[in-house]
Formats: structure tokens, sequence, C-alpha cells
């Protein structure tokens, strides 16, 4: 699989869309704090997201929306918000 993570201004967005706090964002992506998530969305301490920690969040924002009834929606959800994901040939598909 080929993976890079949402660019910070597509996580800023989301928050925005969202009215979410850095506090409720960190929780949506199972992060500790929301001065960590902070990170994510900084251009001078800047982190970027793993791919486990997207899938936690898109786990969250679908279940917003209602219920998981694919994996794919998940990858969906991510690139959605400017993540590539890519499944390699042969990769059984979800």
């Amino acid at each position: 699989m080929h993976y890079k993570a949402p660019p910070t201004q597509a996580l800023r967005l989301l928050k925005e869309q969202l009215s979410f706090t850095n506090a409720q964002m960190a929780r949506m992506f199972g992060i500790a704090t929301g001065r960590q998530f902070h990170k994510y969305l900084s251009d001078e301490d800047k982190r970027e997201m793993g791919f486990h920690v997207l899938m936690y969040g898109m786990t969250n924002l679908q279940l917003m929306y209602g219920p998981i009834t694919s994996v794919e929606q998940l990858h969906t959800r991510g690139r959605e918000i400017g993540a590539v994901i890519e499944l390699d040939a042969g990769e059984p598909q979800p």
C-alpha cells in the first residue's frame, strides 16, 4: 500500500467544517491532547499523520453520518480530506 498523509490545510478545513476544537479533533483521531493534534496543523512544528491515526479518525467521522459497511468507506473518507491511499495490486480489496 502507498499512503501519504492528508495535507495540513485539509485537516484545518475539516476542523472548521466540524466546528471542533483541537481537543475535540484529538478525541476523534485518538490523540492524547489538543496540543498534540495541533502539531498536525502547524507549519512550524509539523507532524505527519500516520495511517492508523487517520483510519481511527475516519471511523469516528463515518459513524457521525451513519454505519460503516466496508473498510473502503474509511479509505474514501480519508481520500476526501486529501490522503493518498493506494492499495497494491494483489492486495485483498475490502
